[in-house]
């Protein structure tokens, strides 16, 4: 029984662990559309595949990405087609093979 207890408290403080992306910036200028997020917890490897940006029920793929990692913060600049309306836009992602999902900052 005092194992259950030790138990939970790993599993909690692993799930807290894992760092989420989340969006710093959201321009639609120069005929494209950038999104730059961060996430806290990139270590060495910080791969980013099956990228779609959800916006008014439609998804995207981008036409650029660039990631850069500095001091276990990685920095990821995705950039998609212009785009004239948005309607609550989410960004569809694998980080290191785990699905992420992210609401965009406007």
């Amino acid at each position: 029984m005092k194992k259950l207890p030790i138990s939970l408290l790993c599993m909690l403080s692993i799930v807290t662990a894992y760092a989420k992306p989340h969006c710093q910036g959201f321009n639609n200028y120069d005929n494209k559309v950038t999104i730059t997020f961060t996430d806290d917890d990139a270590r060495e490897k910080y791969i980013v595949t099956e990228i779609k940006l959800i916006n008014c029920g439609k998804e995207q793929s981008p036409t650029a990405v660039k990631t850069n990692i500095e001091k276990g913060v990685a920095t990821v600049v995705v950039t998609f087609p212009h785009a004239t309306r948005f309607s609550n836009p989410k960004v569809s992602l694998r980080v290191n093979g785990k699905k992420v999902k992210f609401a965009v900052c406007q």
